[in-house]
């Protein structure tokens, strides 16, 4: 069954200094980056959210059946909707901006950056999935996730909801599985300082994913370290940092009259 996904544009300045696209992690619905806005007024950012199918208000919308089919659904409403963007995916949504970018190519649509937070490459095994686990212990796995944060889900109303639809983005996640097929942009890495499912020693495996090379960089905090103002801020402008640089030259060339 054919779903669809659609896009919450939270800011749009009048000259953006970049257009970043977030794709949110297993469960993880558009407003969860609203904390986010502050920054991106502050930087000149248009910043867009991806929504789910399932989530917030396409709730009733059936749920993709694998992760490539999600990133071509994904990847038509970009090209349909979006200016030419940096890709942003935390965790589930790493393997969907990697997934996401292919598709793009494939429509010959450029991105001007792949940033991936907090993900696996596509080709290293899941040793213990979440997804198979029962509702209590998938719930309290995902709080170790970051013990400093609340956790929705340990609500037993907001789990009833919410539950399902997570176990099955996880399940997409930990089972997607790709050999390496390389992109011609380098693929940036983020990852919290102390999130128990991605370190420094898991980001070479993303080495052959791209033609174009690697960079990791570390930001304080567990696997959500990016639910504030100030990481939201800190990655915002690791992504203006990294914009290439013919794309800031057409962008602070004023246009002919």
């Amino acid at each position: 069954m054919l779903t669809r996904t659609a896009l919450h544009r939270f800011t749009r300045p009048g000259h953006p200094t970049v257009s970043v696209t977030v794709l949110p992690h297993a469960g993880g619905s558009a407003s969860y980056f609203r904390c986010w806005v502050p920054a991106a007024q502050r930087l000149g950012v248009e910043l867009t959210v991806v929504q789910y199918p399932g989530h917030e208000e396409l709730f009733s919308e059936a749920p993709a059946s694998t992760l490539e089919e999600m990133s071509l659904i994904v990847g038509e409403t970009i090209r349909n909707e979006a200016e030419r963007t940096v890709l942003f995916g935390h965790s589930m949504g790493g393997l969907l901006a990697y997934e996401t970018a292919i598709a793009l190519a494939g429509q010959d649509r450029e991105l001007l950056g792949l940033h991936i937070s907090g993900s696996r490459a596509p080709d290293q095994p899941v040793s213990n999935p979440r997804h198979e686990l029962p509702d209590e212990r998938l719930v309290a796995s995902i709080a170790a996730m970051s013990p400093d944060e609340p956790c929705p889900l340990e609500d037993e109303q907001l789990a009833a909801v919410l539950l399902p639809q997570v176990r099955l983005e996880m399940r997409l996640a930990e089972t997607h599985h790709r050999a390496p097929l390389p992109l011609a942009i380098p693929i940036i890495l983020h990852m919290g300082t102390e999130d128990p499912d991605f370190s420094a020693e898991d980001a070479p495996a993303w080495e052959r994913f791209t033609s174009s090379g690697t960079e990791l960089l570390a930001h304080p905090g567990h696997h959500f370290y990016l639910g504030s103002e100030a990481a939201a801020g800190e990655i915002l402008e690791s992504i203006i940092a990294r914009i290439p640089r013919e794309a800031e030259d057409e962008r602070n060339t004023p246009c002919n009259s």
